[in-house]
């Protein structure tokens, strides 16, 4: 292929050494790999060598800042995270310049007090999702491209096998640092499957901490698992729903700030507003104790959620980066 779109300059994402997972992260290095492989080069910017995400399987060209690799010419372009938008190297840098919105929440995190994007030498920005374009606008002042998130392939499910696949009776939970809602509930839910264990009806389910896995290792558990609860408000995204509703499994969790895009009480999730986690556990005890009787609903519920995963696919992100890059 030829590099018609940035007539042969290359593309630098930066993405600090930063190793819990996180598919913010990740989708940096699946930009990466989509732009070579669509004949524009481009290159992942790390700190220090020889670091590496160790839960995301990827080969992707890297470069280390400590070992002087990070020789980005006057005429390539530096893609930099919304969190990092005024890391003092970023800024030093005289490289045509994006920064890659996928959290409102982070945008003032290296930044004293608010900054116009332009005066900090940015000419355009990428957002997650649409609701982060008009945020971008109003209070950065930069016009922006929405380059959507995906699934990765791997959680995926067949359709039919996705409905019809047996699942353990597994509680899945994300552990969160600090946060009262997930102590509060893991709690409540330990209290439940130790007292219930003696009732052939209730019993039988296992609350499983989803810990130290990589990305892959949370594919297989999603698609073992019956439920997985989530307690994310801050997310644009929140890939850990859609990714878990491509694995089949029915997703409790709050609807944060973006998700309420895609998100739909009783049809594809149940969705509480945030910090509600009493409501939460409340329902989600009801499923516990009624699950062998509510299938039809489960069933149901497993197709929407599926559905809506599928409105999140690589070849709409890699699209919008080849549109992007072929104009800019």
């Amino acid at each position: 292929m030829t590099n018609n779109g940035v007539n042969g300059r290359t593309v630098w994402y930066f993405l600090p050494d930063y190793d819990q997972p996180s598919w913010g992260g990740g989708m940096l290095y699946h930009h990466v790999d989509m732009l070579n492989r669509n004949g524009i080069n481009a290159v992942l910017l790390h700190e220090e060598a020889p670091f590496r995400l160790h839960w995301l399987h990827m080969e992707v060209p890297v470069r280390y800042i400590n070992q002087g690799e990070m020789k980005v010419l006057d005429d390539d372009i530096l893609v930099v995270p919304e969190a990092l938008a005024g890391d003092s190297r970023m800024l030093r840098v005289q490289a045509r310049k994006i920064v890659f919105v996928q959290n409102c929440f982070l945008m003032l995190m290296n930044l004293e007090k608010l900054r116009r994007y332009e005066a900090l030498g940015y000419e355009h920005a990428f957002t997650y999702l649409p609701h982060l374009q008009h945020i971008v606008k109003r209070h950065f002042g930069m016009e922006s491209t929405d380059i959507p998130p995906f699934v990765a392939p791997y959680f995926y499910l067949d359709s039919e096998r996705m409905v019809t696949f047996e699942r353990k009776k597994k509680i899945l939970l994300f552990p969160k640092m600090n946060s009262y809602d997930y102590d509060l509930i893991l709690k409540l839910l330990k209290d439940k499957t130790e007292s219930a264990g003696a009732d052939p009806r209730r019993g039988g389910w296992e609350i499983v901490e989803l810990r130290g896995l990589t990305h892959r290792e949370v594919a297989n558990a999603f698609q073992s698992g019956g439920i997985f609860v989530c307690l994310n408000t801050h997310e644009a995204f929140n890939s850990s729903v859609p990714e878990a509703m491509a694995a089949g499994a029915i997703v409790f969790c709050y609807e944060a700030f973006g998700p309420g895009d895609f998100l739909e009480n009783n049809k594809n999730a149940f969705v509480f507003p945030n910090n509600h986690a009493y409501p939460l556990i409340e329902k989600l005890f009801e499923i516990m104790n009624n699950y062998d009787m509510l299938q039809d609903q489960i069933v149901a519920m497993r197709r929407n959620a599926y559905q809506t995963a599928c409105q999140f696919s690589r070849s709409k992100t890699e699209k919008a980066l080849k549109d992007f890059f072929s104009n800019f």
